[in-house]
């Protein structure tokens, strides 16, 4: 006789709950990596555009 069938929806709303707390706190801590690094940039640019300019 087979197995009776078990509802997958405790596990799936727990897969989902837990996916999507990862996600968010991973985004968050991406999104800070990713502005740091454009700040780095935007000073590395406006340093070399000022020694190309004479610091004019």
């Amino acid at each position: 006789m087979p197995a009776a069938p078990k509802s997958f929806l405790p596990a799936l709303a727990t897969f989902i709950t837990l996916s999507f707390t990862y996600t968010a706190v991973s985004a968050r801590n991406e999104g800070s990596t990713i502005d740091a690094a454009r700040t780095r940039w935007q000073q590395q640019m406006m340093r070399g555009n000022q020694a190309l300019s004479h610091g004019m």
